[in-house]
């Protein structure tokens, strides 16, 4: 499933500039706006070459002018100009650039006209290390499934998988980045998530989890970090215990009922889908911030994207 949830993480980050201004003569020289960058992932790996694409062709003047040569230029943080794509006139190239080290990275484009003040836009990119983005989480790693490492724990009779769901070809990943899936966790429909546990795992009912967990929201909550931010902000109401090591982090959940996918609760939310179904809803729980309770809900089996713990009998 291809979503187009990372649009939204470079267009927060857009900067334009449209406002008219003077030069030195005193003579009000019109503006180019509209420069457009598209897709950049706001997270990824070490090492990463990415393909920035800026779309010189939707460029507008603020004089509805039509200007000459337009020129492209392309900037990381503060190093140098790249100006060997300078002379573009209305062609939209491509600019490649490969992140080798971890940290914080801002991309700048350029456009430029002979009489007019630049546009410019921009993307921001953490290249992070998924080893060290997250700490705080409780325990360390003794299963492999399907290739991929799990904590486990124990709760009412069940072994749980002591993380979200992540090792599987089906559900869609936070902001569409893959670096963050073992991070996080995948977010399936309920339809991928009755078919998403691998062999001789399954997804829990409604019962079992209450069972297994009670009310306590603070039980399940874990006091962990992203890039040195903390998760669950500070409530004087929820008592972070985490004392079953579930490890539960604030996710959020995916809104597929509009074209453009959208990721939403991330720092506010945790979700898990369940067994249980009534007709076209199935039943989830999930934590909210701010309620120390453990909350029960129901939702379109296609319209939301949850994350997934599974369970085997001892």
């Amino acid at each position: 499933m291809n979503h187009k949830i990372c649009w939204m993480a470079a267009a927060a980050a857009i900067l334009f500039t449209t406002a008219c201004k003077k030069d030195d003569s005193g003579t009000t020289l019109p503006s180019l706006s509209g420069l457009y960058m598209g897709s950049v992932l706001p997270y990824v790996p070490a090492g990463t070459t990415l393909t920035c694409k800026a779309k010189v062709s939707d460029l507008t003047t603020s004089d509805q002018s039509t200007p000459g040569d337009i020129g492209l230029y392309w900037q990381v943080n503060s190093e140098k100009r790249d100006t060997t794509t300078r002379n573009v006139k209305t062609s939209n190239p491509d600019y490649t650039v490969t992140l080798s080290e971890t940290g914080s990275y801002t991309i700048y484009c350029y456009a430029y006209a002979a009489n007019y003040y630049n546009a410019s836009v921009s993307a921001h990119v953490e290249v992070i290390d998924p080893e060290t983005a997250v700490t705080g989480v409780e325990g360390e790693p003794d299963l492999v499934l399907n290739g991929h490492p799990y904590r486990s724990l124990q709760a009412g009779g069940l072994t749980w998988i002591g993380d979200n769901l992540y090792g599987t070809e089906t559900g869609t990943v936070f902001l569409n980045c893959e670096v963050l899936a073992p991070l996080f966790g995948r977010f399936y429909t309920w339809e991928e998530a009755l078919t998403a546990c691998p062999e001789g795992w399954r997804l829990p009912t409604a019962e079992e989890f209450d069972a297994c967990f009670g009310t306590v929201a603070g039980d399940l909550m874990v006091n962990a970090s992203f890039l040195k931010t903390e998760m669950w902000p500070y409530r004087t109401e929820v008592a972070i215990t985490n004392s079953t090591r579930f490890n539960a982090l604030p996710i959020g959940y995916q809104d597929l009922s509009s074209e453009n996918y959208a990721d939403r609760g991330f720092g506010e939310y945790a979700f898990w889908w369940t067994a249980s179904s009534d007709g076209e809803q199935a039943e989830y729980r999930y934590i909210f911030m701010e309620n120390p309770v453990i909350q029960k809900g129901k939702g379109n089996k296609q319209s939301f994207a949850l994350n997934v713990r599974c369970v085997k009998e001892n």
